[in-house]
């Protein structure tokens, strides 16, 4: 009796979402790996993980990247596990909330200090504005100058705004990642599908 192989992806990535709690990080991971959206998420507690397996071309053959996804949960209390949870991550998704733009953009603070004492300056990162279908249209205007105030603190890193209800722009965000993280190695490939 033959036993089938599992394909073995060309490359594997850990990718982890940080941010205070409620800011719509497991949204983002159940929207990517599942197609789903429930407005009444729990919070996460601890870490959740979840696979990703992202379509490449490399040397004109179909193959794929594992994604990683490590959905870490922002309250207080599980913030002393950060070290743990960070080590080997390829890629950071910066996540704050568009709706709650204030307490949880400032809350970013955090975790880049911490990032920055644990030898994670150089780790590819991703700002994320989650809920943007969420905000009134005469707050945007002026949520693009806090942020941009932020970016610029933090070294101009790539910005994303999101929806996970609405499907606006998760995938994107993880194939800009991957793009990033096969480029900084100069890992080989054609295109991502």
């Amino acid at each position: 009796m033959e036993v089938e192989q599992e394909e073995k992806p060309a490359y594997v990535f850990k990718i982890c979402l940080i941010g205070n709690g409620g800011v719509g990080k497991t949204c983002i991971a159940r929207r990517l790996c599942f197609d789903t959206f429930d407005s009444n998420t729990r919070l996460t507690i601890g870490i959740d993980f979840y696979t990703y397996d992202l379509p490449i071309i490399i040397g004109g053959e179909k193959t794929f990247v594992r994604l990683s996804i490590w959905d870490f949960g922002g309250q207080e209390q599980f913030k002393k596990m950060f070290s743990y949870y960070i080590n080997g991550a390829n890629g950071i998704f910066l996540v704050f909330s568009l709706y709650n733009l204030n307490n949880t953009l400032l809350g970013l603070d955090w975790w880049n200090e911490h990032l920055d004492k644990l030898i994670h300056d150089t780790t590819p990162k991703i700002l994320v504005g989650c809920k943007y279908d969420l905000v009134k249209e005469k707050e945007k205007k002026m949520n693009e100058v806090i942020i941009e105030n932020f970016r610029n603190k933090q070294g101009t890193i790539p910005y994303y705004k999101t929806s996970s209800k609405e499907n606006c722009n998760i995938r994107e965000i993880f194939i800009d990642m991957t793009k990033i993280i096969l480029d900084i190695n100069h890992f080989e490939y054609d295109k991502i599908l």
